[in-house]
């Protein structure tokens, strides 16, 4: 299954589970924040490959525009800059009283758990994609 695939069936089961972010157009990036969530999110090497063909094509791109202590992608208008590649634990996590923490759905937990047991073995924390050579970062 490609990750566009995987996209797909995750915003389905989320349409018909009603769960969603609890905030829409009001985000404050909560969720973009380590110290606030308790961790950051994996991401797996398709994701960074994803990730990194998206930042060759942003003109400009820094890392921490909004702060050392969000998401190393977050604007400096708080919002996601990888937001259509963001990785899928950033897609299956919402603010703490909407999250798959508070309300678990058995169907997202299962596809999210086989993805990440196929590239266990190669699964990163997201620290290490600053290994990564992003296109346009000094």
């Amino acid at each position: 299954m490609t990750l566009e695939a995987l996209w797909t069936q995750l915003a389905e089961i989320e349409a018909k589970s009603g769960m969603h972010c609890g905030r829409p157009g009001k985000c404050n990036a909560d969720c973009c924040h380590p110290s606030i969530m308790g961790g950051v999110p994996g991401v797996t090497p398709p994701e960074a490959e994803l990730i990194n063909g998206f930042l060759a094509q942003q003109k400009g791109f820094r890392f921490y525009e909004a702060g050392e202590d969000g998401c190393k992608f977050l604007g400096k208008d708080g919002l996601c800059r990888i937001y259509p590649v963001r990785p899928i634990d950033c897609r299956v996590h919402f603010c703490k009283e909407n999250s798959l923490e508070s309300q678990p759905n058995p169907e997202i937990v299962t596809l999210v758990a086989e993805y990440h047991a196929r590239h266990e073995a190669a699964f990163m924390e997201t620290e290490l994609i600053d290994a990564c050579r992003f296109l346009g970062e000094p």
